[in-house]
């Protein structure tokens, strides 16, 4: 996603976040049609579900068979083979490996090249599962969603005036136009993935959006008009507190602006920015007290007299930094016979 969208095109994107509504067009029987699509509401929701339950159980009793059944018929006949399955599991591991790549690189060129790699990878794993989806199609539970999908896309489609464009579900069952039907179903399962996270979390960053979100949270005002939040609005709140406690960040440790810009490196940034704040707060328990010693540990120094927190030692329970350089160490008393032993094997060894 560019960072430079209009100021218009982000108050569209604003807008249908918001509002739970967007402008769409179809054609309609030769004609062209402007819609308004929402989210369904948690009511549509829960009657989805219903009809999907409905249509599974009817399904079952017309003897279709299960997805688990499909997946038995596909291994049985080999139709996605053992070798098929290797190049799957290879791709996997080349597409986690790019991903690893993909976080540590900083030339755009070069990360552009890796992004295309691991959608290469990606389309051949499709590709190779297709095989066996084109079976998949005639289970039962794929019967069920489509029902629900159906449920939804009419629930979802709006005319200008806010009423159903279909009146009743029955209404768009029987819609004769099924060109005009698929487009709205299409039309609907891009609603249902949501946005593009990386559109999200431009706008959650966004000073048109920032500036409505202080408003919001300063005066008590709502930031959206409906109570029942939908999938947009929980993915923008959910980035948009992740900018917001990076703002929040201490000058020194806040990211730069274009890195900030930048998904793959603030994400790399932040990551390696909580690292170095566990690593600090083991650090702090340490020189509590409250650091406690694993067991099997390695790493020992005798304490003499001589440290400077000899007196505020309790031994072999802590660990503290030594001059030495070693970071993480177990205190054994002087007195101890395990430090005699100790003292007498370094004299040995001389």
């Amino acid at each position: 996603m560019s960072e430079d969208l209009s100021f218009q095109e982000i108050e569209e994107f604003l807008e249908s976040i918001t509002h739970n509504r967007k402008l769409a067009r179809l054609e309609v029987k030769e004609d062209s049609k402007f819609f308004m699509l929402a989210y369904p509401s948690s009511e549509e929701l829960f009657m989805s579900r219903y009809r999907r339950a409905e249509a599974l159980e009817e399904a079952e009793a017309n003897g279709l068979p299960s997805m688990e059944d499909i997946d038995e018929l596909i291994t049985d006949y080999d139709i996605i083979s053992e070798k098929d399955e290797v190049e799957i599991k290879t791709l996997d591991e080349k597409i986690v490996a790019q991903k690893r790549l993909l976080k540590i690189t900083a030339i755009k060129a070069r990360k552009e090249t890796i992004e295309k790699q691991i959608s290469q990878f990606s389309d051949r794993i499709s590709e190779i599962r297709s095989q066996g989806d084109n079976y998949k199609y005639l289970c039962r539970e794929v019967k069920a969603d489509e029902e629900a999908m159906l449920y939804l896309t009419w629930a979802s489609f709006h005319s200008l005036d806010g009423g159903k464009y279909w009146d009743t579900f029955k209404d768009f069952e029987n819609e004769t136009d099924l060109i005009f039907r698929s487009s709205a179903i299409k039309l609907f399962s891009e609603l249902n993935q949501g946005m593009a996270v990386k559109t999200v979390r431009l706008i959650a960053r966004h000073g048109l959006w920032r500036i409505r979100y202080t408003a919001a949270t300063k005066t008590g005002s709502p930031l959206f008009d409906l109570t029942e939040l939908t999938p947009d609005q929980q993915s923008l709140l959910y980035w948009t507190n992740y900018y917001q406690s990076i703002y929040e960040m201490m000058p020194d440790d806040q990211p730069d602006e274009d890195t900030i810009a930048d998904d793959d490196e603030l994400d790399a940034y932040m990551e390696r920015y909580a690292k170095h704040r566990e690593k600090e707060r083991k650090q702090g328990r340490i020189k509590s007290g409250k650091g406690k010693l694993s067991a099997g540990s390695k790493d020992e120094v005798l304490i003499t007299t001589n440290h400077p927190d000899y007196a505020k030692m309790t031994y072999t329970e802590e660990r503290v930094s030594s001059s030495e350089g070693v970071s993480d160490v177990e205190v054994i008393s002087p007195s101890s016979k395990r430090a005699r032993n100790r003292l007498g094997m370094k004299r040995n060894r001389r």
